[in-house]
């Protein structure tokens, strides 16, 4: 799995902390397509070989930053391509 599809639950006054959210996923990898308002595709390809982690273990990294320094809860999905990380979206959870 390499693309995450990351959707922030985001209250409706808080649109605007979306920049700050994709500079978090920028600190694992450049290549980030913002899906507004409140969500993000990112390819993980490089960054898994350069943190020696997983898109799973990278994925629960993310989550708590963004629970951490931005009180903001997010829902991820993974697979190997933009559609199949939006399909696993539609089914996960937040947690």
């Amino acid at each position: 799995m390499t693309i995450l599809c990351v959707r922030f639950q985001l209250p409706p006054m808080h649109e605007a902390a979306l920049p700050e959210l994709l500079g978090l996923l920028e600190e694992f990898t450049p290549v980030v397509e913002a899906l507004p308002p409140d969500g993000a595709l990112a390819d993980l390809r490089g960054a898994e070989r350069y943190f020696g982690r997983d898109a799973v273990e990278l994925a629960s990294v993310i989550r708590v930053r963004a629970l951490a320094l931005h009180g903001v809860d997010c829902v991820i999905g993974a697979g190997p391509g933009p559609m199949l990380a939006r399909m696993a979206l539609r089914d996960a959870r937040p947690g």
